[in-house]
């Protein structure tokens, strides 16, 4: 068991073999990255860069004063995890450095970013100077910028988000500081963060909004509390006199003052500072007792601060949109073919053989045939059907090959649709967006329109309209799972055309096909070693988004809709996750469903003899049975 395990984990470490171009560099301290300092990746950036890069950092201190400038835009930084990927510095304000220079605030800074569009996930960003005044652990010069899951540590004015104009996204982070820790001139959003004040209390905020900038800092559903005494804290002073600060449904505990702003001993901010809260919840919210000139918001008046209006700007910028893009290269990955696959499992089975597609004289072939357009190229697929005259509809099979999302061909699955074709079936092979062109949910709008094509396209192929099935092999199976199992889900159609027609699906076939991602299971989503298949494929790793990652599952969706399943499976356990748990499901639901295992068999199995035969018969008796 452990060597067919060992031969698929070879199979999908060789898939993305090709990620370790320039657009993905390691940092790792123990030399076995790229480079073992965060500056060293920032250097091997290209200048006026277009193209999107990640830079993984493994776990470590990394004491380094570091910028990324404004021509190294694009890019990714992701640490191990927050808690033990540090980048910390120790300067502050008043410090004569190595040259006798008196620092400043900005001087002060450990992590300076001026590049636009500049991530980071899971990862700290300190000032270890102390309690020695202004000390900044991040500056933030650039536009765009996110910030997801992320720690900002120190005393006195720990993160500056400062450029004029720039717009950040603060999601899931840990902010902690004593005076002003969140200062600047930028529009930033922070959202489901910890807002932590330290030692005697203090300011949170010292915004200085530009006069004329619509908004400044926007506070959504956050906890505020912190060591500091009962009511010692401020939410925030102006710096400048037009500072604005929102605080949206946070809860606030009984360190905030009850008074809540202070106007920084300028009267005349007061006129025109716009401090506002909306539904504060905890001890700290008090709003009959917050300074006359701050605001408590209207439901209507709180509506403008989504996270689209705030930071969405001229250009829509979205920065909830997927994290991890730079697997999308516009590039083919070719790594997963067949002969490679064969070379791979030939020692481990010397009397496997190559299934070779063989054009047989009873069967009608057509190539290339587009079903869709993506609105920048045309989607096709190839059918194959059966040359005896008929007057009675055929069942149809739509073939999804694998390749992890991101790799693969339909023409590997040549030999099975001609099989089919023989046995009396339409046999149709499929391509659809791979990860390095569209992210999830694309490939399942392009699959959902090919389904439509066949229904639009019935009379000419001799399809049966009421008996179509998906059947697909590995990441093609977890396609064809969730096609089937989404029936009737508007959500899954996308647009792509012939939207007359339904894309039910009345039966499916799984060739070692996953059914959840997240599951005891699984084995998608490590990301420790190279980035995985299916983060490369959502765009987000487990953790960052765990709705998405299980809403692809077919699990998730099992209900009265699903139609008949016949899971094929390899000795590779974790390839078939969630299937026995989707079996009782559909038991419970009254819905068929079957299991035949091959249990010496490698996940690549649908390629090669001596198991394509007997698995061409399984699927033919089983659509016999339910179509």
């Amino acid at each position: 068991m452990r060597s067919y395990l060992f031969l698929s984990l070879i199979l999908v470490n060789n898939l993305f073999a090709q990620s370790t171009h320039k657009n993905l560099i390691t940092v790792a301290q123990d030399g076995s990255g790229d480079f073992t300092t965060v500056q060293a990746a920032f250097n091997a950036v290209p200048l006026n860069n277009t193209k999107a890069v990640l830079i993984r950092i493994k776990k470590g201190i990394y004491k380094e004063k570091l910028t990324l400038d404004s021509t190294k835009n694009h890019v990714t930084l992701m640490g191990e995890d927050a808690q033990h990927t540090v980048l910390t510095y120790d300067d502050y304000s008043g410090k004569i450095n190595a040259e006798g220079i008196k620092l400043g605030t900005t001087t002060s800074t450990s992590t300076r970013i001026v590049a636009n569009d500049f991530t980071a996930i899971d990862i700290t960003f300190a000032n270890a100077s102390g309690p020695v005044g202004q000390a900044v652990a991040m500056l933030v010069d650039g536009d765009r910028a996110r910030f997801i899951n992320c720690r900002f540590l120190g005393f006195q004015d720990t993160l500056y988000p400062k450029r004029e104009g720039a717009r950040q996204y603060y999601k899931n982070c840990y902010i902690e500081g004593t005076v002003d820790f969140i200062f600047g001139w930028a529009i930033a959003y922070f959202q489901h963060c910890r807002i932590y004040s330290k030692l005697k209390g203090g300011y949170i905020t010292a915004a200085s909004t530009p006069s004329g900038q619509a908004f400044g800092y926007v506070f959504n559903q956050c906890d505020l509390d912190g060591e500091s005494p009962e009511a010692s804290v401020y939410l925030g002073r102006p710096w400048r006199d037009y500072a604005q600060t929102v605080f949206l449904n946070c809860n606030l505990s009984k360190v905030v003052k009850p008074e809540g702003w202070h106007n920084w001993d300028k009267p005349n901010a007061e006129k025109t500072a716009f401090y506002a809260e909306y539904q504060s919840k905890g001890a700290g919210a008090n709003p009959e007792k917050r300074v006359a000139w701050s605001k408590q918001l209207s439901e209507n008046d709180a509506k403008k601060y989504t996270v689209a209006q705030v930071l969405g700007g001229k250009d829509h910028w979205n920065p909830e949109a997927p994290l991890l893009t730079f697997g999308l290269t516009g590039v083919r990955d070719t790594s997963f073919n067949t002969k490679r696959a064969f070379a791979q499992i030939q020692k481990q089975f010397p009397n496997s053989a190559v299934v070779e597609a063989k054009k047989l004289a009873s069967v009608n072939e057509v190539y290339d045939i587009a079903y869709a357009n993506t609105g920048t190229r045309d989607l096709e697929l190839d059918v194959f059907y059966p040359k005896a005259k008929t007057t009675k509809p055929r069942p149809t099979v739509l073939i999804i090959h694998g390749g992890g999302w991101r790799s693969g061909d339909r023409s590997q699955h040549i030999p099975l649709a001609q099989k089919l074709a023989e046995r009396g079936f339409v046999a149709v092979t499929v391509e659809y967006r791979l990860s390095t062109e569209a992210l999830y949910p694309a490939a399942v709008y392009d699959l959902k329109a090919a389904v439509r094509w066949l229904r639009a396209n019935a009379k000419k192929y001799t399809i049966d309209v009421d008996k179509i099935a998906a059947l697909g092999f590995s990441a093609g199976g977890q396609l064809a799972a969730l096609l089937g199992s989404t029936n009737g889900l508007p959500k899954f159609e996308g647009e792509l055309g012939n939207a007359a027609f339904s894309s039910k699906i009345n039966a499916i076939v799984d060739l070692d096909g996953t059914l959840a991602f997240i599951h005891p299971e699984s084995g998608e989503g490590d990301d420790s070693k190279s980035i995985s298949a299916a983060t490369y494929w959502f765009g987000y790793n487990k953790t960052q988004n765990p709705e998405l990652w299980n809403e692809a599952g077919a699990l998730q969706h099992v209900d009265k809709n699903t139609p008949p399943i016949l899971f094929i499976n390899s000795s590779v356990n974790r390839m078939h996750a969630g299937r026995d748990e989707m079996r009782r499901k559909m038991d419970a639901l009254g819905r068929y469903s079957e299991v035949h295992s091959f249990p010496e068999a490698p996940h690549t199995f649908v390629l090669f003899t001596p198991w394509f035969d007997p698995m061409v018969e399984h699927i033919v008796s089983f659509l016999r049975k339910v179509l």
